[in-house]
């Protein structure tokens, strides 16, 4: 009988073991709506309760996650260049050019791996804009080589966009094209964190105004764009302000609508004479749910799995008292 007791005491400590053991390791990081914006749920563990839950990304984190395959070997040690063995300075460019004028500017790129690697350039949405010094790189290991770039204004004012592409990794290009005699210059700038906005979240934003010269009072115009890199369009808006000195504006757009992925706002300040345009980059993420509903969810598991661990407490203990009210009636030597 003795041994029997030890044997249901044991049962319950592993139980109590178990129940200790999941209240201390297991909790949840984030569940998120995938990127995609439907109603998939993705919940991410840490290693304790690593493939307790399962989803299915959305295409845009799985490509986001993708890493591109190795190129081959060419010419003993250069080798096409993945996307991570190169870095890229700047990684945007954000310039602002009077209408039919010429600037030149300069990207870095520095091969980060151990062989020399040949790089690839090109550009998109930015035909009769830009001329590449090059349409490829060879960058020893370790070093880094220029790309000279020559971006051309065109006649219209107005902001354009596209992308220089090196090595598979992207420069994002924002030209700012004004015209005219320069009264005022315009500045847009995100507020947000990090430049970026979860879908719903508001997009903050803080509009300058600068006069040029004598401030003079007089009507402007600002017009609110905001594209993606190709150029598309998702949201417009204009409003008439009448301002002389330096004036400041915190502006507020819903992000609702778009997609996670890398936008422009474009702001386009027109005042008699002249436009002044200007941009600011950022980016939409898809939208999480708040951290502490994992939190919940898993606590919510881990009580359950207590409850039964209790109720199979209470029954190994029943059986224990059981018995020895039967042993007490049928009296010694009936084991």
């Amino acid at each position: 009988m003795i041994g029997k007791t030890k044997k249901e005491f044991g049962l319950v400590l592993i139980f109590l073991t178990v129940g200790i053991f999941v209240l201390h390791f297991g909790s949840a990081d984030i569940i998120s709506l995938n990127a995609g914006g439907n109603n998939e749920v993705i919940v991410s563990v840490d290693k304790f309760v690593d493939g307790f839950f399962f989803g299915i990304p959305s295409p845009a984190a799985a490509a986001a996650a993708a890493t591109p395959a190795t190129g081959g070997t060419t010419g003993g040690t250069t080798s096409t260049t993945t996307t991570t063995s190169i870095s890229l300075n700047p990684s945007s460019l954000d310039i602002s050019m009077g209408v039919d004028t010429v600037q030149r500017k300069t990207i870095s790129v520095t091969n980060l791996g151990s062989s020399s690697v040949t790089v690839s350039v090109s550009q998109t949405d930015l035909d009769d804009l830009i001329a590449l010094g090059s349409t490829s790189l060879t960058i020893p290991a370790g070093e880094t080589a220029n790309l000279n770039v020559t971006f051309a204004a065109p006649s219209d004012s107005g902001s354009y966009n596209g992308k220089i592409i090196i090595g598979g990794k992207e420069v994002l290009v924002t030209l700012n094209v004004y015209e005219g005699s320069l009264l005022f210059d315009s500045n847009i700038v995100v507020l947000n964190r990090d430049y970026t906005a979860f879908q719903g979240d508001k997009l903050e934003t803080l509009v300058t105004l600068i006069p040029v010269g004598e401030p003079t009072r007089i009507d402007i115009t600002l017009n609110y764009k905001i594209i993606d890199y190709s150029n598309k369009i998702f949201f417009t808006k204009s409003e008439t302000l009448f301002v002389g000195d330096v004036t400041e504006l915190e502006r507020n757009f819903d992000t609702g609508a778009l997609p996670p992925g890398s936008y422009i706002l474009s702001l386009e300040l027109i005042y008699p004479g002249g436009v002044a345009p200007s941009s600011a980059h950022f980016i939409i993420a898809g939208r999480e749910i708040p951290a502490i509903l994992g939190k919940l969810v898993i606590f919510l598991l881990v009580l359950i799995i207590l409850v039964i661990i209790a109720i199979l407490s209470i029954v190994v203990v029943r059986r224990f008292r059981n018995r020895e009210s039967d042993a007490q009636v049928l009296g010694p030597g009936t084991f």
